[in-house]
């Protein structure tokens, strides 16, 4: 008594694309992936093509401290979020900018990135 593809051979073949005809339209399959949609390099070049230096090259550069380098990037950060009141907002920053300090994974990754490990902030 076997259960069904056990010892009988190789896996069984995945279906081809082709014979689901129908199934995925074709401008559909044919659309390639774009990590920025619309943009054909990605930010930090952007960035660096405008003559503008990215929060860790000013950081680097002694530009800004290291509390600087974080308040800018959690601004990177929520730039997208357009529908949020200014209070919403604050706190939102406040929160993201402490976790950065106090969980222990997140400062581990700033300094990995920085070379420098965050402060909590009192």
């Amino acid at each position: 008594m076997g259960i069904d593809r056990i010892g009988k051979g190789g896996p069984a073949a995945p279906p081809s694309p082709l014979a689901e005809k129908g199934r995925v339209g074709g401008s559909e399959a044919a659309r390639t992936f774009e990590v920025w949609p619309g943009q054909r390099t990605a930010p930090a070049e952007v960035a660096g093509a405008t003559g503008e230096s990215s929060p860790l090259e000013r950081l680097k550069a002694g530009q800004i401290d290291l509390d600087g380098y974080l308040d800018l990037k959690v601004t990177e950060a929520t730039g997208h979020l357009k529908g949020l009141r200014a209070e919403e907002m604050d706190g939102l920053r406040r929160l993201l900018r402490d976790e950065l300090s106090s969980d222990p994974s997140l400062a581990a990754l700033v300094e990995r990135a920085t070379g420098q490990r965050p402060l909590p902030k009192e």
